[in-house]
């Protein structure tokens, strides 16, 4: 179901792909992939506060998943923390220094 949100996602039709998320979620609550892309889902909507809590919700569980810290810095720098952003951007590349990323991004590399 989690390839179906990503290609969902990649189509443009967010509204689905974060259908798909919630309801991977409501099987598996820890499911670290389904809590980034949703993030990603709601950051392209707009819905920046509801992005940063599922990227927190994906870092609680796996605090090294370098593209949900890169993708949380993005959103907090939509949120004009960017004290808190760089932080972010930081730890990502403390994990992955080749990680240059500056876009959101649904799946590693």
């Amino acid at each position: 179901m989690l390839k179906q949100a990503v290609e969902s996602y990649q189509a443009g039709r967010l509204d689905e792909a974060e259908g798909l998320c919630k309801a991977i979620l409501r099987a598996d609550g820890n499911h670290v992939h389904a809590l980034h892309l949703l993030g990603v889902v709601q950051s392209r909507l707009g819905r920046s506060n509801e992005a940063l809590a599922s990227y927190d919700k994906a870092l609680a569980i796996k605090p090294d998943h370098a593209e949900a810290l890169n993708n949380r810095g993005v959103t907090l720098q939509d949120l004009r923390r960017f004290e808190d952003a760089l932080a972010s951007y930081d730890k990502a590349l403390a994990i992955k220094p080749d990680f240059a990323r500056t876009a959101v991004s649904p799946c590693g590399s």
